[in-house]
């Protein structure tokens, strides 16, 4: 459907002889607007008008002469006055000399100039008068009727004035200035509905500004005034629109603004126990200031801001990884700790993580952030062993500008601040400087923050994830780690087991790995990890773990991406970028059957065929058949013992098998 058009709601009022020229020129606008005429004047017309207003009934006013310009002061919508020109004047003149020589004009308020030339031009001698009010056109009626004039031209009030008093009269409007008057009001109408239309789409966007905003007249009436000032001030709209800015905030002036013409910003001023920051702009046209407009916001607002624009800047530097799921390993302890990390990821408790270098304790926070409700927001990493004391500490807390020699230009948000709604990842956590611990364990007993050089704390909102490859407990106990923090960091404690006590893990994560490497140096297709490549993976103790075995297995794919065949020139190459995995470590940890563990499978070209298939069938009864413990007990995969166990079995079956040396086939 289409929308309704408006109609704009006029009345026009007058007495008599206006009346009667409204009501002669009112049906050529009536398709445009809606008319009534009302013949009431001053103060009954003002009380009329204010009531239809109050009800959202009336939008303008045409009127005439003193009539007109008492509605202009006493209503609050368009008030048009009939214009009266020069032409109309002597127009009317012209009619009142054919009656008589004796006549005189009366107007409200001034004297025409055109008229008064035009007389002097023609030698014309017609006295002309002015009045204010009604009592002054009474009286000077009686005046002229003393006087002896015959013809009075003037508006409808003047001329019924003196025909009352016996005189004749002229009416001084002609319809071109009533239809000329009508027109004006319904444009003024439009106007002032596409005005309030503006108006209503600003204060709609003041209406959502966090910022107070307060908009004044040349003369400091308030004609603006948002929500946000009014919680910054604590004055309602309502109470405090038209009147004067000066006389309700009178430390915040605007008339210097008014009559310089000239802004004044980012003033820090203490309104009503805040700290508000204050910025005061002319509203100009042609140069001069018509108004102007006061822009207020809190200082704290201010400050969290910028905190938070430049933490999000600094942040996505840093991004997310892994997962959950990139922790890899099928073995109990690894499934484990996946499960403990996925319940600790869910709450904001502090984290210490625990194990051995390279066993991916960053994998597993990282994991843990991007499980837990703070993965949209940042999470830093610092590793507390890569820096000086004196770096870490403004690496960690910031600093503002001219705390310190070199400090850099508007100082520097700390890694602490950067993590704000997200997760900080202290790693290394056991080699922090002592008098850094004392400074760590506020923020994690008071949630702030204090800037290098600042005398003010900053509060922070951050999960703390602490790591280590270092006993801290024992640290404790020789005095060089503060027990309170132990206490606040070891909240939930996870500990990330080492590859040699998951062997049964080596193989998968290994694989993984062989295909990530694979990608990143050469297109195409990954290769198969060699099998017997993954049974030497198998036997080694991995004391640097992941982190060892995926440099290994860079060295193993670099070789491979060079192009080499067979099984043999792969175990040389290997031999030669990875030596330590073909020598013989000790055992790790004896078998129940006391018999030695085989780790490697040149372990088993030291003894003879019988006795190695005695030594692995031994230790096979000892695990009551069950190949994947004697697998693990010998040290090599379950796989190799079956194809040890199969070429054992393979020259007694031979040996069974019938031949035809005797001459000829038994029958």
């Amino acid at each position: 459907m289409a929308p309704v058009s408006y109609r704009p709601r006029i009345w026009a009022i007058g007495i008599s002889r206006l009346n009667r020229a409204f009501a002669e020129w009112l049906p050529v606008y009536a398709d445009q607007a809606d008319f009534r005429i009302l013949d009431k004047g001053f103060e009954a017309a003002a009380a009329a008008i204010a009531r239809e207003v109050r009800e959202g009934r009336l939008d303008a006013v045409v009127s005439g002469g003193a009539n007109g310009a008492y509605l202009r002061q006493h209503v609050d919508i368009p008030v048009i006055v009939v214009k009266v020109t020069g032409f109309d004047v002597l127009n009317a003149l012209a009619t009142a000399r054919q009656r008589s020589s004796r006549i005189a004009l009366v107007t409200h308020a001034e004297v025409y100039p055109e008229v008064e030339a035009f007389c002097r031009a023609f030698a014309l001698a017609i006295p002309a008068y002015t009045y204010r009010a009604e009592e002054d056109a009474t009286a000077l009626i009686q005046t002229l009727r003393q006087e002896g004039v015959e013809v009075v031209v003037g508006p409808g009030m003047v001329a019924d004035l003196a025909e009352r008093a016996g005189m004749a009269a002229v009416f001084l409007y002609s319809g071109s200035s009533v239809q000329g008057a009508l027109e004006d009001a319904i444009e003024a109408v439009r106007l002032r509905r596409i005005e309030a239309g503006r108006r209503e789409y600003v204060n709609a966007i003041l209406a959502h500004l966090e910022e107070g905003v307060v908009a004044v007249d040349e003369s400091g009436r308030i004609q603006s005034f948002n929500p946000a000032m009014e919680r910054l001030l604590d004055m309602p709209a309502a109470s405090v629109v038209g009147r004067r800015w000066q006389s309700l905030v009178p430390s915040l002036p605007l008339e210097s603004v008014l009559e310089s013409g000239t802004r004044e910003l980012a003033a820090i001023h203490h309104v009503r126990g805040k700290t508000v920051v204050v910025n005061r702009i002319p509203l100009l046209s042609d140069g001069r200031a018509t108004g102007a407009v006061l822009t207020m916001q809190d200082a704290n607002a201010i400050h969290r801001a910028d905190r938070s624009l430049r933490t999000r800047t600094r942040a996505r530097a840093a991004g997310v990884r892994y997962t959950l799921d990139d922790l890899l390993g099928e073995s109990p302890a690894m499934r484990e700790v996946r499960a403990l990390a996925q319940r600790y990821a869910q709450v904001d408790s502090t984290v210490l993580i625990q194990g051995e270098s390279g066993t991916g304790k960053e994998v597993l926070a990282q994991g843990m952030h991007q499980a837990s409700p703070r993965h949209p927001f940042p999470f830093v990493a610092v590793n507390c062993a890569a820096f000086p004391e004196t770096l870490l500490e403004s690496e960690l807390f910031g600093y503002e500008e001219g705390a310190f020699s070199g400090a850099r230009r508007g100082g520097k948000v700390g890694l602490i601040e950067s993590a704000h709604n997200g997760t900080l990842f202290l790693d290394e956590v056991g080699d922090m400087p002592p008098a850094l611990q004392i400074r760590l364990l506020r923020v994690l007993q008071e949630r702030q923050g204090q800037p290098v050089g600042s005398l003010d704390a900053v509060p922070v909102n951050v999960r703390i994830i602490a790591a280590t490859h270092r006993d801290l407990a024992e640290l404790v106990r020789q005095g060089v780690f503060r027990q309170d923090l132990y206490f606040r960091l070891n909240i939930l404690s996870l500990r990330v087991p080492p590859l040699r006590t998951r062997r049964e893990d080596i193989r998968l994560v290994a694989e993984a790995l062989f295909r990530r490497i694979q990608r990143r140096l050469q297109p195409g297709d990954p290769v198969p990890l060699p099998d017997i490549l993954a049974q030497q993976l198998e036997c080694y103790d991995w004391p640097g773990n992941i982190r060892e075995l995926e440099n290994v297995l860079e060295r193993v794919a670099v070789l491979m991406a060079g192009g080499l065949e067979g099984v043999e020139s792969l175990a040389q190459a290997a031999r030669s970028v990875a030596p330590e995995l073909f020598a013989l470590p000790a055992p790790a940890a004896p078998i129940p059957t006391s018999v030695p563990v085989l780790h490697a499978a040149e372990a088993l070209t030291r003894v003879s065929r019988a006795s190695e298939l005695a030594h692995i069938r031994a230790v096979l009864a000892a695990h009551g058949g069950r190949r994947n413990e004697a697998a693990r007990a010998l040290g090599i995969s379950p796989t190799t013992l079956w194809r040890r166990l199969k070429a054992a079995d393979a020259p007694d079956q031979a040996r069974d098998r019938p031949t035809d040396a005797g001459g000829g086939d038994m029958q």
